[in-house]
């Protein structure tokens, strides 16, 4: 009888180890545009640009569905899609971002330093994207002058 118990109680214990281990990249996304959808998917991971002496990676890294953040002025709420790390020689910095499918641009803004929920409403960044195919995307950071000298070319980077 004990050596039965002894039995229930080890799968009991191995089925609720197997259910801890699962993590939230195996969950689709979910409230999310097909579109939307099919960008993140791609969008999903690690990128790098090389210019020169220096390398800018990018990483996206969306949430499982449109979770809110609440604005540095007057707490207002905003849905962002996941969070970026950008990481170049001169500036390294966390956003939430959403994308704006029909203009073609992901919208980042930089993640508040000390409130965890909070992001930065006056800081923030605006790319135009393209995905060329699921290891290579083009950014054109918004700030800069010039289309068709600012476009660059991002590499998935390889785990």
């Amino acid at each position: 009888m004990n050596r039965k118990r002894f039995f229930h109680l080890v799968c009991l214990l191995l089925g609720i180890l197997s259910f801890s281990a699962c993590s939230n990249d195996d969950e689709p996304l979910s409230g999310f545009t097909d579109v939307e959808r099919e960008d993140l998917n791609v969008l999903n991971g690690a990128f790098s640009y090389k210019s020169g002496m220096d390398v800018t990676e990018i990483e996206f890294i969306p949430f499982p569905a449109p979770t809110e953040k609440k604005s540095t002025m007057n707490d207002v709420p905003m849905k962002f899609y996941g969070t970026i790390h950008y990481k170049s020689r001169y500036y390294d910095a966390e956003y939430y971002f959403y994308l704006d499918t029909e203009k073609r641009q992901i919208v980042a803004y930089l993640k508040h330093s000390e409130k965890e929920d909070y992001f930065n409403a006056l800081v923030g960044k605006k790319w135009v994207y393209a995905i060329v195919d699921y290891n290579t995307i083009t950014l054109y950071d918004t700030d800069l002058s010039n289309p068709v000298i600012h476009t660059n070319t991002y590499i998935r980077k390889q785990q």
